[in-house]
């Protein structure tokens, strides 16, 4: 039997099993085409036509050369290795090999591998599908979606190796980017993709929609979105303004998410990984004749030449000579930065998670310490050598937390809580550098007298605008009286004998005298 009357017997005998499954057994087209293993509209065909009907068309099929018959050998091959492969992802490959492959379309690819698959008993694996609901036409220029992937590729040895990328689309053409390393991203890894992205673009979309994740937020509370650290000021230096999804909601962003897809099934599965520089060359050129080169199902044009229009109607893309990831420096998680091999002490509360980045410079050997905004954090005189630890012990305490604990301690003593706030505010005012030793010294006083002669001590305080803690205490020590049974805060000596001189030394007191002609004066 010649390969032709081989062919012609199949297609008689799976005529007549469609027939039969649907008229004697009243099986479903989609359960007959998921039993043979081909398309459903292959199924509908047939049913179609009746026995004179089907002759004529298995004899024009026999009497018809496909182009596609020199690359027979190539596609049993690869799905008799990879049976899961797309006829997209054949038609991609077939490309990628023969670089005088004809000009087809992506039909006669399909019918062909189709026609193979039935030959060699081949049937496509199935694949869960994800649906999408569609988002409403969007103009040129505005939006642009990011998402990212991950996938195994096989090495040459044998093993898997984990792959995550960059995707990046703009809405209105459906032109792509993608971006591949070795690790999982952080946000200074997603700044530099964006970077990419917009130079592969010629320009930047007034508008980018992302998922809530923790490369982009660290917190977010109904609608209120807390950006880390580095992608808020790279977005502050960029004229575009990032959208977040709400969560679980992947229909508001479905373009970037097929683009995942597409990726994972066509560009990356059954590849082979040699070196992540060879697999971002490979994935820039599936965007050339493939990712941005066919038509586009839903659009029906192709990304490349609706993204040619689109370009003009994109804001204009400036290099920056100094991105953040250039220029951010970690913070470790014990709040403190190595830098040039020595380690400087920050500020606790400083560190805010793995993508947390201090700015540093150098100014007069003194290593100047700001936060990516540009506050100032700390200062810190540079060693010589390698090695040091350099730390300010103050910054091993949050001072703003405890003096407003003390603050707090402070005002529940008076009735008068708008009258104490205001001395407060004064003395943080007067004395920012000595607001703790301010207030330690109000709280002794509190614990010594009575509150009435407190809150009139604290009047007139107000009354002449002494806003000072010594000007309170001597107001008391000069007309009030003591409690009994009062427990003064003492101050625990050291032990050795200039330590005990300096606790026994009793400071002078101003005579009641001295207010009196003070408030003569006022």
């Amino acid at each position: 039997m010649t390969e032709k009357e081989f062919k012609t017997l199949t297609r008689y005998i799976m005529y007549d099993t469609i027939h039969r499954l649907r008229h004697e057994e009243h099986k479903s087209i989609q359960w007959i085409a998921d039993y043979l293993g081909i398309n459903f509209r292959t199924v509908k065909k047939y049913l179609e036509m009746d026995l004179k009907e089907f002759e004529q068309y298995s004899n024009s099929l026999n009497e018809r050369d496909c182009i596609l018959e020199p690359f027979r050998g190539f596609i049993v091959e690869r799905l008799g290795q990879f049976q899961d492969t797309s006829a997209a992802q054949m038609h991609d490959w077939l490309k990628e090999h023969y670089p005088t492959f004809p000009r087809v379309t992506p039909k006669t690819v399909y019918n062909f591998v189709m026609k193979i698959r039935q030959e060699h008993n081949l049937p496509k694996l199935k694949v869960s599908k994800r649906e999408y609901g569609p988002l409403p036409d969007t103009p040129p220029g505005k939006y642009a979606q990011v998402d990212f992937g991950e996938h195994k590729l096989r090495k040459g040895d044998g093993s898997r190796v984990k792959v995550y990328f960059f995707a990046m689309i703009l809405e209105y053409s459906r032109y792509k980017f993608i971006w591949f390393q070795d690790k999982p991203f952080t946000s200074e890894n997603a700044v530099y993709a964006h970077e990419l992205s917009f130079r592969f673009f010629h320009g930047i979309p007034k508008f980018v929609i992302y998922d809530q994740d923790s490369v982009f937020l660290y917190d977010e509370n109904i609608g209120d979105y807390l950006m880390t650290e580095v992608f808020n000021s790279y977005i502050k230096s960029r004229p575009f303004k990032p959208v977040f999804c709400r969560k679980a909601d992947p229909e508001s962003k479905g373009k970037i998410e097929n683009v995942v897809k597409y990726v994972k099934q066509n560009f990356l599965l059954n590849r082979s990984y040699s070196t992540l520089d060879n697999l971002n060359k490979e994935a820039e050129s599936w965007l050339s004749r493939t990712g941005n080169a066919m038509v586009h199902d839903t659009t029906c044009k192709v990304p490349y030449q609706a993204w040619c229009s689109e370009c003009k109607d994109l804001q204009p893309y400036i290099p920056v000579t100094s991105t953040t990831l250039e220029s951010g420096h970690k913070v470790q998680r014990t709040n403190t930065l190595r830098y040039k091999g020595n380690t400087y002490s920050l500020p606790f509360g400083t560190y805010r998670g793995e993508e947390t980045r201090v700015l540093v410079e150098e100014k007069n050997n003194t290593l100047v310490i700001n936060t990516m905004d540009g506050e100032l954090l700390a200062k810190h005189s540079i060693p010589a050598g390698r090695g040091n630890k350099v730390i300010n012990y103050n910054h091993q305490r949050d001072k703003s937390t405890s003096i407003q604990k003390l603050c707090d301690q402070v005002k529940v003593q008076f009735t008068n809580q708008s009258g104490v706030e205001i001395f407060l505010s004064k003395l943080k005012e007067r004395y920012p550098r000595y607001m703790r030793d301010q207030i330690s010294v109000m709280l002794n006083c509190l614990t010594k007298y009575a509150q009435e002669d407190t809150a009139k001590a604290l009047d007139m305080c107000l009354e002449k605008s002494l806003f000072s803690a010594n000007d309170f205490k001597s107001i008391l020590s000069s007309g009030a009286e003591i409690k009994e049974n009062n427990n003064e805060v003492g101050i625990k000596s050291l032990g050795t004998p200039e330590t005990k001189l300096m606790v026994n030394i009793k400071p002078n007191k101003s005579t009641i005298d001295v207010y009196q002609n003070l408030f003569k004066n006022k």
